[in-house]
């Protein structure tokens, strides 16, 4: 009974364990998509001529930054 009892207890705890490395693992892999979409967008800002077409583009490389900064520091805190 007791051993059971632990190996239920056992189980709970590896069970947050395995949803903490899967989320963690879905967060890395969203933040290495952000960071390919930011380069592709710094590619077309790098090459863009138009102001106001940069300045979106700017807008977006930020928010994207932001997003990035953001995804790392939930995973600090995991």
């Amino acid at each position: 009974n007791k051993i059971e009892l632990l190996s239920r207890l056992q189980d709970f705890f590896n069970a947050d364990e395995k949803q903490k490395k899967k989320k963690a693992s879905e967060i890395r892999d969203v933040i290495r998509k952000l960071r390919a979409k930011e380069r592709n967008i710094q590619d077309m800002l790098d090459k863009c001529q138009d102001d106001e077409m940069k300045k979106a583009l700017q807008l977006e490389v930020n928010i994207i930054n932001a997003q990035i900064e953001k995804g790392l520091s939930v995973l600090e805190n995991l």
